[in-house]
């Protein structure tokens, strides 16, 4: 019994995608999956490990997540911000370049919006982990409780339906801020 369950354990792990273990997200082009990644660049809330927003000052960093894609497939990228209260802050860079498993730029980005990235549609597939790499520079002003952004990732087309970049950010921060409030009163 236990030679069979060994073999079972072997045969679901060489069928998971190479890669996959260490990725931040993990996407299946065949499905036409998306994803998002969130980063919180400051927050008034002591309680989070974001450093506080400067009020005013300047934040700058670069960041880097990963991305396994399990199926060969198209993938396109953009970004939406979030900064609390409206018009108390400013993205005055914000870059990002995308890196195959060899580490070879394969895309870029420079702006917030959908499908910012040149080239579009771009081929992916298994066989290692994608690096995506975020540098930004953020202006915070007087009165800045909170800013982030959030990384979307589509796979099919860019031409096909695309989720808006700013409505999943406005979904990652609010489970962001939902999931910290819990923390909280925890």
């Amino acid at each position: 019994m236990k030679r069979i369950s060994t073999l079972l354990s072997t045969v679901a792990l060489a069928a998971l995608p190479f890669g996959a273990f260490g990725a931040d997200i993990t996407l299946d082009p065949s499905l036409g999956d998306a994803g998002f990644f969130s980063y919180k660049v400051c927050d008034f809330n002591a309680g989070t490990p974001a450093p506080a927003c400067p009020q005013p000052g300047v934040l700058e960093n670069t960041i880097s997540f990963t991305v396994a894609f399990v199926t060969p497939g198209i993938e396109n990228a953009g970004a939406g911000a979030s900064i609390n209260p409206d018009g108390k802050g400013v993205f005055t860079t914000f870059e990002w370049v995308l890196f195959d498993p060899t580490m070879t730029e394969i895309a870029h980005g420079t702006e917030f919006g959908d499908n910012k990235q040149i080239p579009t549609d771009v081929a992916v597939g298994p066989g290692g982990d994608y690096t995506y790499v975020v540098h930004y520079i953020f202006a915070s002003g007087t009165g800045t409780t909170s800013a982030g952004f959030a990384m979307v990732l589509t796979t099919g087309p860019s031409t096909g339906e695309v989720p808006e970049p700013a409505t999943l950010a406005l979904i990652a921060m609010g489970l962001l801020g939902a999931g910290l409030a819990r923390r909280r009163k925890q």
